[in-house]
């Protein structure tokens, strides 16, 4: 028995080093959602190649320190020379408003899982995405809301307009307005139909933001027809 295992030993034990410099491929990212907010548990999904068929996820991980997130991820691969598409979901939970980096490792070995990763790791890349603030409306089958915020960037007032369809179907009547900052602190009173009653003219709503510290905001509409919310960023 011993005589069997040993030439088989050392074939596997070749096999592994030759495919520990097979090439793995980070093809591209994307999240879930696409556009995630503080309410949101957020995931990223990478795309990945690799030049090896069998291509099995070994393990995987991640550790988040404030706004960088640092993830492994490990590939078995077999003999057969072929193209193995491949995708590797990594759950990130809740993440606090702002810009996020995630950065992806990626490794293969050669066998059946588990097995162990080569010498050097095969590819690195990384994807930046925005995490809004989750600004507390919440409207269940609400439709959005298109409205236009101008100018943008701007620094003492910026002007709120509806579409004609909006206001001909007096949907501006009982409109509510608000801003928040990108921790989803509320940084305005709401801002009734009164205090902006030229906004159902078609003449705008002209918010007066010259109060406001430099930086990013978001103005929410809510009315009978939904919710909508715009970006927008104060200069000084």
């Amino acid at each position: 028995m011993k005589t069997i295992l040993l030439p088989f030993s050392i074939f596997y034990f070749l096999f592994s080093i030759f495919n520990s410099h097979a090439q793995s491929t980070i093809l591209s990212f994307h999240t879930l959602p696409a556009t995630p907010t503080t309410n949101d548990v957020v995931k990223v999904v990478a795309s990945l190649s690799f030049t090896s068929g069998g291509c099995e996820l070994s393990e995987q991980g991640h550790t988040t320190n404030a706004s960088r997130t640092e993830a492994y991820a490990l590939h078995c691969l077999g003999m057969l020379t072929v193209i193995c598409p491949n995708t590797d979901t990594f759950l990130l939970g809740t993440l606090p408003a702002g810009d996020h980096t995630f950065v992806l490792s990626l490794s293969s070995g050669g066998g059946p899982a588990p097995c162990s990763p080569g010498i050097v790791i095969d590819d690195t890349d990384s994807i930046t995405f925005t995490v809004d603030p989750g600004v507390g409306i919440n409207v269940p089958d609400a439709r959005a809301v298109e409205f236009m915020l101008y100018p943008n960037p701007a620094s003492t007032f910026v002007t709120l307009s509806v579409p004609d369809s909006y206001r001909d179907k007096g949907l501006t009547q009982n409109s509510q307005f608000q801003i928040f900052n990108t921790q989803g602190q509320l940084v305005t009173h709401p801002l009734s139909r009164g205090e902006c009653a030229s906004l159902s003219a078609g003449k705008g709503c002209v918010i007066d933001i010259s109060t406001l510290p430099t930086g990013l905001y978001y103005l929410t509409l809510q009315s009978a027809e939904g919710v909508g919310v715009k970006k927008f960023e104060v200069i000084r």
